[in-house]
């Protein structure tokens, strides 16, 4: 499956939508995070996954290869501030 990627100007509005909306995204990550505390590990995997398929699903309604394609971007996305942030751990 072909994975979705962003013409260069594309890109470029959706780093300056993320560095914008940083700020709220983290607090809207913690609140959700609080949420899910008295989830065990495996539930706070399953509400995880079962609310990004929901999403993307609403997305891609009506195409199963755009929503798998979203899909395996946002798992490459994930991996990304997964490195990123052990990078960060190092250098502090």
């Amino acid at each position: 499956m072909k994975p979705l990627v962003a013409d260069p100007t594309k890109h470029a509005d959706i780093i300056a939508t993320v560095t914008r909306e940083r700020p709220v995204i983290h607090r809207t990550v913690s609140k959700m995070a609080k949420q899910m505390r008295g989830l065990s590990d495996v539930g706070q995997k399953q509400a995880i996954a079962e609310l990004t398929a929901v999403w993307i699903l609403a997305v891609y309604p009506e195409d199963l290869d755009l929503a798998l394609s979203l899909s395996d971007a946002m798992r490459h996305q994930t991996d990304i501030y997964l490195r990123e942030s052990k990078k960060a751990d190092v250098r502090h």
